[in-house]
């Protein structure tokens, strides 16, 4: 074996490296597809579900529904469904095969998600993508910081970090106002929960090639492991 050996390993391995990333991305995409698909389903069925309940099997990676929950305005959870009973509104089903595979492998994007039931072992919440994941995460932020109109994000990890925002207001002259706030482990941007749903949104966007290209902009590497999150203007949610 000669010295020009690691030379000769180097494009083959570029390319499967490659091959591997577009792989992973096509996948992501088709998870959160599927949930999107879903929750139209749900919604259509039953118009205010906001998350379900569900055991998953780890060993064999099946799941079963137990029940479709809403959530009202002052955080109160309500069962609106018994999803270990039939309904006719709902193939139950074929719903609960197109999760298992949507949840197929721990990596998979469709994880983002969910969020373990307490106490209960084995037992799991999907929430519901909303409609529009950039208008709820506009939504999220703007609670907290109301001129918010760009974050930043961090994909490195296996869930996105939001590392600050920038906000701009319209000053009593018409001059703009730019303000970026940092997230610090001291003085975090919103609270933890705020921050939870905001990543979530955040990396459906990131794995559905039509938002990704609407809302994210790439600022380090063409993998877009950080990136600008464009918010909508209010307007825009409106007309949405």
């Amino acid at each position: 074996m000669t010295d020009s050996t690691p030379t000769a390993f180097a494009a083959p391995l570029r390319h499967r490296n490659a091959a591997v990333t577009a792989f992973n991305k096509v996948q992501a995409q088709y998870k959160i597809a599927i949930l999107d698909h879903d929750s139209a389903r749900i919604r259509a069925a039953f118009p205010d579900t906001t998350h379900l309940r569900f055991v998953h099997y780890s060993r064999s990676r099946q799941l079963d529904l137990q029940a479709f929950f809403t959530t009202g305005l002052d955080g109160t959870q309500r069962q609106i469904l018994d999803a270990t009973t039939s309904t006719p509104s709902l193939d139950l089903d074929e719903l609960t095969d197109d999760l298992t595979e949507a949840l197929a492998g721990l990596n998979s994007a469709a994880w983002s998600a969910v969020r373990p039931e307490s106490p209960g072992e084995g037992q799991w919440v999907l929430d519901l993508p909303p409609y529009d994941q950039a208008a709820r995460i506009a939504e999220l932020a703007r609670a907290h910081h109301p001129h918010a109109i760009l974050l930043t994000v961090d994909f490195t990890a296996d869930s996105a970090q939001i590392l600050d925002l920038a906000g701009a207001d319209i000053a009593q002259f018409g001059d703009p106002l730019t303000e970026t706030v940092q997230a610090l482990p001291h003085r975090p941007l919103w609270p933890a929960e705020t921050e939870r749903q905001i990543a979530v949104l955040a990396a459906q966007i990131r794995a559905l090639p039509h938002l990704r290209a609407q809302y994210l902009l790439p600022i380090d590497t063409p993998e877009g492991r950080k990136a600008i999150l464009a918010l909508p203007t209010p307007t825009q949610n409106q007309m949405s």
